[in-house]
């Protein structure tokens, strides 16, 4: 059987992956407290829900307005798995130019080699 060469990982590629999963953890978290800010103990107590409220009072929302952490949650991590996608997609296309490129250098290659001229020896020369 042949062995199939394992492609070189990039820095580049385990920078990118690791900032996005971590994204989409941030927003996987955001969700989850969101989920809990509405459902633990009562609303007027609830920290959470103070939270939320704060953040929209940050962003500049009208007053009484509250930015739920499950919608912003939910968008960050849809928002990271498409530039996580897009990650996978341009990092392969790269992958697979440079394979094309390389077959194409080995094929040129092979022809060069088969299209060699055997050039005459001196006792054929003469003749």
């Amino acid at each position: 059987m042949t062995e199939q060469k394992q492609r070189k990982v990039q820095k580049s590629e385990i920078v990118w992956y690791s900032l996005l999963g971590a994204l989409w953890l941030f927003g996987l978290i955001m969700a989850i407290l969101g989920v809990c800010a509405y459902n633990v103990g009562r609303i007027s107590t609830n920290p959470l829900y103070g939270a939320e409220k704060a953040w929209a009072a940050f962003f500049g929302m009208p007053e009484g307005a509250i930015l739920d952490f499950r919608v912003v949650g939910t968008v960050v991590m849809v928002v990271s798995m498409l530039c996580f996608f897009v990650a996978i997609y341009v990092y392969a296309t790269k992958a697979s130019e440079r394979e094309a490129e390389e077959r194409r250098r080995q094929e040129r290659l092979r022809i060069l080699m088969d299209s060699t001229v055997d050039l005459p020896s001196e006792g054929q020369a003469e003749n």
